[in-house]
């Protein structure tokens, strides 16, 4: 038996959060732009927040924006305290982790809005 959406769409999402932390840590050009670290980290809480939706049809609408929520908003709170613990937030580690939170769960919830609007997709594929 498989990974619920839910379970599946977080991990999915903490693992580009920590592949982002990483990647703009490694290459100083990406972690010193600005901006690189919320624009890819919402980016990414979109996409897991439109995956839940689409791999669970059939659940009702509040369900799936609260799941897409859900999973944006776990995976920017890894991410953030990824970036915390790499040093990519000195001086501002509450705040980081706050907004990354925050604004990674309504990007998930946006993200569960534009998945309803796709055709669904099995949790197998």
């Amino acid at each position: 038996m498989g990974k619920s959406p839910l379970v599946s769409s977080i991990l999915v999402g903490a693992i580009l959060q920590v592949i982002m932390v990483v990647v703009g840590t490694v290459v100083p050009a990406l972690g010193e732009a600005n901006n690189f670290f919320p624009i890819v980290g919402t980016a990414i809480a979109a996409m897991v927040g439109s995956r839940f939706s689409r791999r669970s049809p059939g659940i009702p609408i509040g369900g799936s924006l609260r799941g897409g929520a859900i999973s944006g908003g776990v995976s920017s709170f890894i991410g953030a305290i990824a970036a915390v613990i790499a040093g990519a937030a000195a001086g501002a580690e509450i705040e980081t982790v706050a907004i990354a939170t925050v604004t990674g769960a309504v990007a998930g919830l946006l993200g569960g809005v534009f998945g309803r609007l796709l055709p669904p997709r099995s949790a197998q594929s």
